[in-house]
C-alpha cells in the first residue's frame, strides 16, 4: 500500500472512533484512509461511494457480513469493524505498511523462484482461511496483495459479498478483467474455485510480469483470452508450474481447492477429503501385465480396498487409504479374470471371481487364499458374477458365453437347481430384492434386452425391458425415489434407467460418445448417482434425479485404453470413483461436490 498524502479540504477529518491522518488511495469503490484509533496503532478505513449506501437494513446487514470477514487473520489484513458515515458504508482493517505484489513487480521485477514458493504459500493459506470462514474473495489480484515485514498479507476479502447487501449488481461484473475467472465473464457460480483461478493468475504475474492471459488496454480481449484460450506457463518455474496450470482449469469444478494446492505447496499429497470433484488422487496402482478389466470395492479390517482381476489371469487387492497392493496376487485362473464381487462368508470378506477359464472361484480377502475347490459347471467363459442371498445363504450368481445362468451355495460351493438357459450369450448380471424377493437382473444378450428372475420360483418376471438397439454391457441395481432400479449400459452409447416394479425405462437415456461398458451406483450426498464408463476412455458422473452430467467427464490423465470398469466407494468418508482400463492400471477419483457460493 502506497504510503500516505495529505488529507484533501473535502476529505472527512473523523470517521466513527477514528482521527484520519491521512489518505492512502482512491478506486472504483471508495476511498481509503490512514487513521488512529483509540488504542494508537494505525488503521485502514475504506469508505466507500454513496451508490453503495442502501437502506437502513441493507446497511445492517452489511455490517453483519464485514463482522465474518474480521473472523480471518494472521496472513489477512484483519478486518476490525464496519459502520456507515453520513450513510457511506466503511471497513475498517489492520494498516499494512508495505507496497502492493503489483507495486513491487513493476518496480523490481519478477521474483525468483525461492521467494515466488514462499510468496505463493502465504497467499494461499490466507485463501484457505478466507474460504474456510464461507467467504470468497472475487477480487483476489496482485494489487490486493501487501507485502507486509512479516510476509504477504491478503486486503479486500469480504468487500464484493457485503457489497451485494447494499447495492444490487445485477448483471455487473465484479473483479479485475485480467484475475477474472471464465465464471465471472460468462455469469457463471461464483465460489471458493473463482478465487483459485485468479490466485494462479497472480502467481504468472509475480513469476514473469505479466498476467496469465495479459493485459490490454481494452478488457474485452483479455477476458476472451480467458473463456477461450490456453495461457502460456512456460516461464513458470517448474517447481510451481503444475499446481497454477491446474488452478487455471476453465472449468471450476476441476479446480484444486486452496488447502489443496498448499499441502501441495509443502510436498504432500491433499487428503481425499479435501480434493475437488474429479481430481485424480495419488499415483495409478500398477503390477498387472494384462488388461485391468473388472473391479470391486470392499472393505478389510485395514479399511477400504478395491479388487481387481486381469487379462493376466490373477486378482489383485489393493488398500486404497494407502494405495499399496496387500499381498501376493491371487492366482489359480488359467484364463483372462471377467468379474468379480465382493461378499461374506461366514462373517469373514470374500471376493468371488469368473473367467475364461469357465470356472468360478471364492477367495478369503483376510488370509488371501481360495476357498475349496474351482466352481464349475459352465462350458464357456463365465462373464459376469454377483453376490446376494437366498434363503439367508450367500449365494453366486454366474452367466457365461454358454448362455446360461446358474446359482450357487457359497458356503458348500455347489450349484443351486439347473441352470437357467438363454438363447444368446448373456453379458452381465446383478443380484437385488423385489417385493421382499431376491431377484437376478440379467442383461447383456445379443437379443438387446434385460430380463427379470425370481430366484425363488425360477420364474421370469413379466417380459423383458427392450429399447437399447445393441448389446447391454453391463448391468446394476439402486434406489430412486425408494423406487429399485436398474441401471443399464449397451453399446448403443447409452445408459438407461429402469422402475423394476413396473418394467418400464424412467427418463431420457444418458448418452455417451461410444459404446458404454460398464457402471456404477453410489450416492453424493443424499442424490443418487451413476457413475459410467466408456470405450472413448471417458467417465461420466450422472445425477439421477435431474439426468444432469455432474462435472466434467473424468478423463485427464486417465487410461490410454478403453475404461474397462468402474466402482463407486468411500474413502475418508468421502465418495471416490474406482477404474481401471486397458493401460494395466488402477486410479481412484475424487468425487467430492462441487463448490459453490454460499
Amino acid at each position: 500500500m502506497p504510503g500516505p498524502q495529505p488529507l484533501q479540504p473535502d476529505d472527512p477529518q473523523q470517521i466513527g472512533d477514528y482521527r484520519l491522518t491521512g489518505l492512502l488511495g482512491m478506486g472504483g469503490q471508495g476511498t481509503v484512509y490512514l487513521g488512529v484509533g483509540p488504542d494508537g496503532p494505525p488503521v485502514a478505513i475504506k469508505v466507500l461511494h454513496r451508490r453503495f449506501a442502501g437502506d437502513a437494513k441493507a446497511r445492517q446487514r452489511f455490517v453483519r457480513e464485514v463482522e465474518t470477514a474480521g473472523k480471518v487473520f494472521e496472513f489477512t489484513a484483519r478486518v476490525l469493524e464496519a459502520g456507515e458515515h453520513e450513510t457511506a458504508p466503511y471497513i475498517v482493517s489492520e494498516y499494512i505498511a508495505g507496497e502492493s505484489l503489483e507495486d513491487f513487480v513493476a518496480s523490481h521485477g519478477p521474483y525468483e523462484p525461492g521467494a515466488l514458493r514462499r510468496l505463493a504459500s502465504g497467499t494461499v493459506t490466507a485463501l484457505a482461511a478466507i474460504h474456510a470462514a464461507g467467504i470468497v474473495h472475487c477480487d483476489f489480484k496482485p494489487g490486493n496483495i501487501l507485502l507486509g515485514s512479516d510476509g504477504p498479507r491478503v486486503i479486500d476479502f469480504g468487500i464484493a459479498r457485503a457489497l451485494s447487501t447494499v447495492s444490487p449488481l445485477g448483471g455487473s461484473k465484479i473483479g479485475t478483467p485480467a484475475y477474472m475467472a471464465p465464471e465471472q465473464i460468462t455469469q457463471g457460480t461464483i465460489g471458493p474455485h473463482t478465487d483459485m483461478f485468479a490466485w494462479a493468475s497472480s502467481m504468472v504475474y509475480a513469476a514473469t510480469g505479466t498476467p496469465a492471459f495479459g493485459q490490454d488496454d481494452n478488457s474485452n480481449g483479455v477476458m476472451y483470452r480467458i473463456v477461450h484460450d490456453e495461457p502460456d506457463l512456460s516461464a513458470v518455474p517448474d517447481t510451481l508450474r503444475d499446481v497454477v496450470s491446474a488452478c487455471l482449469i476453465k472449468q471450476p469444478d476441476r479446480r484444486p481447492a486452496a488447502t489443496d494446492v498448499l499441502l501441495s505447496l509443502l510436498g504432500h499429497q491433499p487428503s481425499p477429503s479435501l480434493m475437488p470433484f474429479g481430481a485424480q488422487i495419488g499415483d495409478p496402482l500398477t503390477g498387472h501385465t494384462g488388461a485391468v478389466v473388472c473391479i470391486a470395492y470392499g472393505v478389510l479390517d485395514s479399511g477400504p480396498i478395491a479388487i481387481t482381476g486381469s487379462h493376466d489371469h490373477t486378482l489383485r487387492v489393493w488398500d486404497l487409504t494407502t494405495q499399496r497392493q496387500i499381498g501376493d496376487p491371487l492366482t489359480g485362473h488359467t484364463g483372462a479374470v471377467m468379474s468379480v464381487t465382493y461378499g461374506e462368508l461366514d462373517d469373514r470378506p470374500i471376493a468371488i471371481t469368473g473367467s475364461h477359464d469357465h470356472t468360478l472361484r471364492v477367495w478369503d480377502l483376510t488370509t488371501q487364499r481360495q476357498i475349496g475347490d474351482p466352481l464349475t459347471g459352465h462350458t464357456g467363459a463365465v462373464m459376469s458374477v454377483a453376490y446376494g442371498e437366498l434363503d439367508d445363504r450367500p449365494i453366486a450368481i454366474s452367466v457365461s458365453a454358454d448362455r446360461s445362468v446358474r446359482v450357487w451355495d457359497v458356503a458348500r460351493r455347489q450349484q443351486i437347481g439347473p441352470a437357467l438357459t438363454r438363447n444368446n450369450t448373456v453379458m452381465s448380471v446383478t443380484c437385488t430384492r423385489l417385493d421382499g424377493r431376491p431377484v437376478a437382473v440379467i442383461g447383456g444378450s445379443y437379443d438387446q434386452a434385460v430380463r427379470v428372475w425370481d430366484l425363488t420360483s425360477r420364474q421370469q418376471m413379466g417380459g423383458p425391458l427392450t429399447g437399447h438397439t445393441s448389446t447391454v454391457m453391463s448391468v446394476i441395481t439402486g434406489r430412486l425415489n425408494r423406487r429399485p432400479i436398474a441401471i443399464t449400459c449397451s453399446y448403443d452409447q447409452t445408459v438407461r434407467v429402469w422402475d423394476l416394479a413396473t418394467r418400464q425405462q424412467t427418463g431420457p437415456a444418458l448418452l455417451h460418445n461410444s459404446a458404454v461398458i460398464s457402471a456404477a451406483y453410489g450416492w453424493l450426498g443424499s442424490r443418487p448417482i451413476a457413475i459410467t464408463s466408456s470405450a472413448d476412455r471417458s467417465v461420466r458422473v450422472w445425477d439421477l434425479t435431474t439426468r444432469e452430467q455432474l462435472g466434467s467427464p473424468l478423463t485427464v490423465g486417465h487410461h490410454t485404453g478403453a475404461t474397462m470398469s468402474v466402482a463407486y466407494g468411500q474413502l475418508d468418508g468421502r465418495p471416490i470413483a474406482i477404474t481401471c482400463g486397458g493401460d494395466l492400471a488402477v486410479r481412484i477419483w475424487s468425487l467430492g461436490p462441487p463448490y459453490t457460493l454460499r
